[in-house]
């Protein structure tokens, strides 16, 4: 069995310019870490990320129960969402015994190697929106955002080759097989929400809580990021692994659609941090209105506004 982790994510083919630069960071701390690219449609080759080293699997590869239906009822978002679980167990199959799974939309700046130890050491590792700082400036309206959203952020997971995280994986994945999507009035929102039952089910639970970890926007407003060189540091930690979350590369001016207005220009350090993004993005092949399409079939929007349309109607009739 394989000692080194692996690291994987899932990507559909609109999303190729933000995998291939998370791809290229990992590259330059991680140059022999296996890194496994679930693509999240029809397509089964994804070149820029083959030419990094990746194993790029389309989901037919996977053999997934109910994968049809999941690609004629969900967007990309969704979809992409609901095939992390069987992303992270297809590379635990493959013979590893820990697996990361990163978010396509994230940018390493720093060794991993901390985080593998962490994830290797524990049957699951989850990342939490929040800190410890939040106690010492709570901020209301966040926390109320969190318990719609979920406590924990499904861009970062770690998982070991062990009887806990499987059940968990599978359980996960059969509810996100189904019920994968921006429902928070049913308390459903995409993957995350789910992870919130993660400590039911799983006792070996480690929470990573160094902020260098996953750090994002919803970090920026409450701890000080300071940069050193070409190294970033939040609240002293060096930061390892962002997460631009909401991030538009077409409107490089603002931190994430989830906070409208709010600028680069506004986070101090963090300015320089998002220029960078923007610069490897261009360097993955990201240019303005270049994008491809999602590759799904085009019969999910109709089931998608039929779903919309009876959420609508719900609503209407409990008022």
């Amino acid at each position: 069995m394989a000692e080194a982790p692996a690291v994987a994510t899932v990507a559909a083919m609109n999303y190729m310019p933000q995998a291939a630069a998370m791809a290229a960071s990992l590259r330059r701390f991680h140059a022999e870490t296996p890194l496994y690219v679930v693509l999240a449609g029809t397509r089964r080759r994804a070149p820029a990320l083959e030419r990094l080293g990746a194993r790029v699997v389309s989901p037919d590869e996977l053999r997934v129960e109910g994968l049809r239906g999941m690609m004629l009822r969900y967007g990309c978002k969704e979809l992409c969402a609901a095939l992390k679980p069987i992303a992270i167990e297809m590379a635990l199959d493959a013979g590893h015994r820990t697996v990361v799974f990163v978010d396509p939309d994230m940018l390493v700046l720093d060794t991993l190697e901390p985080c593998f130890r962490e994830a290797s050491a524990h049957a699951l590792t989850l990342t939490p929106h929040i800190g410890p700082e939040e106690a010492e400036r709570p901020e209301e309206e966040l926390e109320r955002a969190l318990l719609m959203a979920g406590m924990f952020n499904g861009g970062y997971i770690g998982a070991s080759d062990c009887v806990e995280a499987r059940r968990f994986l599978r359980w996960w994945g059969e509810r996100l097989r189904r019920h994968c999507y921006e429902y928070v009035e049913a308390g459903i929102h995409y993957d995350q929400r789910w992870l919130d039952l993660a400590p039911g089910f799983v006792a070996d639970l480690h929470v990573c809580r160094h902020a260098g970890c996953n750090a994002a926007y919803w970090r920026l407003g409450r701890m000080r990021l300071e940069q050193r060189g070409e190294a970033f540091l939040l609240g002293g930690e060096p930061v390892r692994l962002f997460h631009f979350s909401g991030y538009q590369p077409e409107a490089p001016e603002f931190v994430t659609r989830f906070r409208p207005g709010w600028r680069v220009e506004e986070t101090g350090a963090g300015e320089a941090l998002f220029r960078l993004y923007q610069k490897r993005l261009q360097e993955a092949g990201w240019r303005r209105g270049a994008q491809e399409e999602p590759d799904l079939p085009e019969s999910y929007r109709v089931l998608q506004f039929v779903r919309r349309a009876r959420r609508a109607a719900a609503r209407w009739l409990r008022q």
